[in-house]
């Protein structure tokens, strides 16, 4: 049995197109008997497809893969074996244990708690008269029978609910998040979703926590939603202090001195907890900075733009770019520590 694996580096490649080389195992009674490495110069499917007849491939071992490519590669009698996500020495070992299917490595199972860790919960909960269960892993994209969507609990999911220091306000939220969410008589964008929202939930003072980067489309926003509220427009430099010498940092905003202004989301937090806003929005925020402001908010907070200086503030294009799944994977080799689990 001959199996063709697309790399990016020493990893199968997410998607086939932006993978640097094909490596293919053969393997026969349950032991590798020869591998071989062939760069990609051009990992266009017919190119790809084209390589792997002549190497007499009988599985290809891909991450996404399209119907269309699916379809293409089953006509070359190849099986597609997809979704995988593993190193080289992963998938060696699965081949030869034959454990490789289709999601390897991205539904690992759960590793047990040590027993000491799990008898000091089961103790405490006993205690406090919970039945909260441990656990440290769930992965919904694996999951093959999607009992939520029947409206069914979820085992791996437990039965435990945080506690919520507001039940009304909580109530209210959920049944205007259902509202819009439900509406048929109109597709609605998400600046028509946010006011609708906060005219439903009856806010009357909206504070708007933006990066000077997206000062104009914050200023447009502003004169929008001050049609139907107050609107407090903060910016991330607000109390910033001037950076020390030798800190670099990748935002434009320079004091008048032309020295660089440090963000200050929990100072943009502290302006508008003491306007006593009703609800915040998040216009642009570095992410980091979105985090600590959020958590610093005195009321409910959403994200309305988010910054993205490479696709136009449109995050999700890269998902769907082989260019920059290939930069974003490139660009943390080395950085991410080893995972006891994979």
């Amino acid at each position: 049995m001959r199996y063709g694996i697309p790399l990016l580096g020493e990893r199968v490649a997410p998607r086939s197109s932006c993978a640097e080389a094909l490596l293919v195992v053969e393997e026969r009674r349950n032991q590798t008997m020869r591998q071989s490495t062939t760069k990609l110069t051009t990992p266009t499917l017919l190119d790809l497809a084209k390589l792997l007849v002549d190497n007499r491939v009988d599985v290809f071992v891909c991450g996404g893969v399209s119907r269309r490519e699916r379809e293409y590669l089953a006509a070359q009698n190849l099986e597609v074996i997809d979704n995988v996500a593993a190193s080289v020495e992963e998938l060696i070992d699965a081949i030869q244990a034959g454990k490789l299917r289709s999601g390897f490595g991205l539904d690992r199972s759960q590793k047990p708690l040590p027993e000491e860790n799990s008898k000091s919960k089961k103790d405490s909960d006993r205690e406090e008269g919970g039945n909260n269960q441990v656990m440290d892993f769930i992965d919904c994209l694996s999951c093959r029978e999607k009992i939520c969507l029947l409206g069914k609990s979820c085992a791996a999911a437990g039965t435990d609910t945080p506690k919520i220091p507001d039940e009304r306000e909580h109530q209210r939220i959920r049944e205007a998040a259902l509202d819009i969410s439900f509406e048929s008589e109109r597709t609605l964008c998400r600046l028509s979703e946010l006011i609708y929202f906060c005219i439903e939930m009856r806010y009357e003072k909206i504070g708007l926590a933006y990066c000077v980067d997206l000062e104009e489309p914050a200023d447009i926003l502003a004169r929008v939603l001050r049609r139907f509220f107050k609107v407090y427009p903060v910016c991330c430099k607000v109390n910033g202090s001037l950076m020390t010498d030798g800190t670099t940092e990748t935002v434009s905003a320079r004091s008048s001195s032309g020295r660089l202004v440090a963000c200050n989301p929990a100072g943009q937090a502290a302006v508008l907890n003491r306007l006593k806003t009703d609800f915040n929005v998040v216009v642009g925020l570095c992410i980091g900075s979105d985090c600590l402001f959020s958590q610093l908010s005195d009321v409910p907070t959403t994200t309305l733009f988010v910054k993205d200086k490479s696709l136009a503030n449109n995050p999700i294009g890269a998902v769907y770019s082989d260019y920059y799944l290939k930069e974003a994977i490139s660009a943390t080799r080395g950085r991410i520590p080893e995972d006891e689990d994979r």
